[in-house]
């Protein structure tokens, strides 16, 4: 029965770690704010400054897994290149070994468990009453305290299971044994650091010798893969190509590792860390080094060759300014006029995901128009910033325009000019629409949490209204009408909309006690009703300039 609660002390532990990790990553990821931000994709323009800015990353935050998942974001948006991405990957395996000198000092090394609870009562006290950076800085506290109280209850489950259990046959197994667990172990749980934890909590305790705890962290060097290959799997060519990279660049060093582990420890030995503890982060931390160094020249033309290996087959987001030259005038702004009617209509569909459309709605629209193979695989994030990018490409298309003075009139030529104003400032508008839902993709998403009964009802109302109008939009979009009877048309729907949406307010205004809004309720509603109403305005602005 000891035995069965000193297990469940060594998992609670486990839980409460990852629990504390989770929390670290927030507060830091609050605390560094807009200017982490802006440096972390400063340092990430060329391969090499990439692997720094990678190692900065991880060990500011404290999770590979995190920065690989924003790296593939990033990629599988087109914001940064294949080589790039790579050097954040190998760079961000040297910083998350830092996870490892920081817990062997203070979890291991330092008596730091008497100051749990001081940690614990000015962290949670300051993050309940504070707010702003003083609120992140307290949860920072918070959540350090959580991480030693959880490392503890792991260091004392494993020396009170290895005084009481017969754990010693648990040395007559091969390294290669180990190096399987240690793969599997953090495939399941997805946090390499975590494994990292429970490594030296055995060590530490004896339970294990060195050698089988460093096949132990290589095994979770390779097992950190899963993360960025799972979030590949829903993208195009380029995700499944920086999966591939991460996973062939660890494998080939965790072999290497695994091949060389005696030699390693031997130098380490040499180097007078005689300390289990320092050993093993030692071996950690050198042989992600040794494999950045080794790796570090051949980044772009890895790069290169996994372009070679996973072609992109996918089509292109635009259609038609690609094929045809700007200095053909007239041909020129038919392609831009048609380009122009393609993004609005993929606007539509992405406000149309945003507001989580039922999937047939969706489908009856991908049929009446073509949706490129990389906008189906893409999230929302992904698609807003290819349809930004496609903004991008129209307007500069647009203003490349080369008309031709010889034998035109000037009116003509200002007709010309006109159009294609009209057609860039339709894309412009097309796109600010796509931004207001963007920014109330978050209340659309989980409105339904909240228990305030008028509150999700008026929700729903207002997302029923979006859903209808931006279907009704599209299938505008893709007809051709009389001029004027479009315009009759988008003015009465126009006008509808603004009744709508002054009604919608007026009644969320004369409902605020009855219906016990709270502040934030009152000022979501109204936030989401404006938005709604200036993504519908901005689409049917757009329609007019067409």
């Amino acid at each position: 029965m000891t035995e069965y609660f000193d297990f469940w002390k060594l998992i609670a532990g486990l839980g409460l770690f990852l629990f504390a990790m989770n929390l670290l990553e927030k507060a830091l990821k609050d605390l560094a704010g807009k200017s982490f931000r802006q440096f972390f994709r400063h340092s990430i323009d060329k391969p090499i400054p990439s692997v720094f800015g990678g190692i900065l990353a991880t060990t500011i935050l404290q999770s590979s897994s995190l920065v690989g998942l924003i790296v593939l974001a990033f990629v599988g948006a087109g914001i940064i290149p294949l080589a790039n991405a790579i050097g954040v990957i190998i760079g961000s395996n040297l910083g998350t070994t830092f996870t490892g000198w920081i817990v062997t000092t203070l979890g291991f090394k330092l008596n730091f468990s008497t100051f749990i609870y001081p940690l614990i009562a000015v962290g949670g006290i300051g993050y309940g009453l504070l707010k702003g950076k003083i609120q992140n800085f307290c949860l920072l506290l918070l959540a350090f305290a959580l991480l030693l109280m959880g490392l503890d209850f792991m260091k004392e489950a494993v020396e009170l299971l290895n005084q009481r259990a017969d754990l010693q046959v648990l040395s007559g197994y091969p390294l290669i044994v180990y190096l399987f667990v240690g793969v599997i172990f953090t495939a399941i749980i997805q946090s390499s650091s975590a494994t990292m934890m429970l490594t030296l909590s055995a060590l530490y305790a004896g339970i294990i010798p060195l050698p089988a705890a460093a096949a132990l962290v290589i095994g979770a060097d390779l097992g950190t893969t899963s993360t960025v290959f799972l979030g590949s799997l829903q993208g195009g060519a380029s995700k499944r190509r920086l999966a591939m990279a991460h996973i062939f660049f660890n494998l080939s060093v965790d072999i290497v590792a695994f091949a060389l582990l005696y030699p390693i420890l031997d130098l380490i030995q040499w180097l007078n860390l005689s300390d289990p503890l320092y050993s093993l982060v030692a071996f950690h931390s050198l042989f992600n080094l040794l494999g950045l160094i080794v790796f570090l020249p051949f980044i772009s033309l890895f790069a290169r060759k996994l372009e070679e290996w996973f072609p992109d087959n996918q089509i292109r987001v635009n259609q038609y300014i690609n094929d045809v030259p700007v200095d053909v005038s007239d041909a020129a702004i038919e392609a831009l006029s048609k380009e122009t009617r393609h993004l609005l209509y993929l606007v539509t569909h992405l406000n149309l995901r945003f507001l989580n459309t039922r999937k047939a709605d969706i489908e009856e629209l991908e049929k009446e128009f073509y949706l490129p193979e990389v906008i189906q695989q893409s999230s929302c994030l992904e698609e807003y910033l290819l349809i930004k990018g496609l903004e991008g490409e129209i307007i500069n298309y647009g203003l490349k325009i080369k008309l031709d003075d010889s034998g035109s009139d000037l009116t003509h030529q200002e007709t010309l000019v006109h159009k294609i104003d009209n057609l860039i400032n339709a894309v412009r508008h097309g796109v600010y629409s796509a931004k207001s839902f963007k920014d109330i993709e978050q209340d659309l998403r989980s409105f339904h949490l909240l228990e305030n009964d008028y509150f999700s009802q008026s929700f729903s109302t207002l997302k029923d209204s979006a859903i209808t109008n931006n279907l009704n939009i599209a299938s505008l979009i893709g007809r051709r009408f009389n001029q004027e009877a479009l315009e009759e048309e988008l003015i009465d729907l126009a006008d509808k909309l603004h009744q709508f949406h002054k009604k919608s307010a007026d009644d969320i205004y004369a409902k605020q006690t009855s219906a016990n809004l709270s502040t934030i309720e009152l000022s979501t509603l109204l936030n989401v009703n404006k938005e709604i109403q200036t993504s519908a305005d901005a689409l049917i602005k757009s329609l007019h300039l067409l």
